[in-house]
């Protein structure tokens, strides 16, 4: 069976009417009662068919209209996600750097406080070295003066020659 438009059927029925013969002295047609009834019969199956078809229609529109609004409302709700995300990232990459400062500024500071303990450690042990090297250095001349004299001149002079010898404590007795 072809399917039928509902809009052929109705102006099937209205040439039917049209063609009908008039009731002389009242508003009434006489037509053929077979044929309207028909039509009539064609269109109760043609109606219920495009009335399904246009509540099917209406429902997919509703579907895709549905699902379109889903898909944006998830597109939105990924677009927050990432903007807070990112966001969030952004956050924690500013507290990242800050924190870094942070641990520089501090290593700084802290190599600086451990340059400054280690020279002033060096001077302390210098400074104490220099002391305890002073303290020989003034007994090695003490005796230097206390053993010159005694030796003659010459002797002195002789024993200065001979002690070429020895590990070059000569220079002591020159200063």
């Amino acid at each position: 069976m072809i399917p039928i438009d509902i809009l052929y059927l109705v102006d099937r029925l209205e040439t039917v009417l049209n063609a009908g013969q008039r009731v002389p002295f009242t508003n009434k047609i006489m037509v053929d009662e077979r044929e309207c009834l028909d039509i009539v019969d064609q269109m109760r199956i043609v109606v219920p068919e495009e009335i399904k078809q246009a509540r099917r229609v209406s429902q997919d529109r509703d579907r895709i209209t549905g699902q379109a609004q889903e898909e944006a409302e998830r597109i939105l709700a990924r677009a927050q996600e990432q903007a807070d995300r990112m966001m969030d990232e952004q956050g924690l990459l500013d507290r990242a750097h800050d924190r870094e400062r942070e641990i520089v500024e501090e290593a700084e500071t802290h190599g600086q406080q451990i340059r400054d303990d280690a020279e002033q450690y060096a001077l302390e042990i210098l400074e104490d070295l220099n002391r305890r090297l002073g303290g020989v250095l003034n007994q090695v001349q003490g005796g230097i003066e206390a053993l010159r004299p005694r030796l003659p001149a010459a002797a002195r002079g002789a024993s200065s020659a001979g002690r070429d010898t020895r590990d070059g404590f000569d220079e002591l007795d020159e200063r």
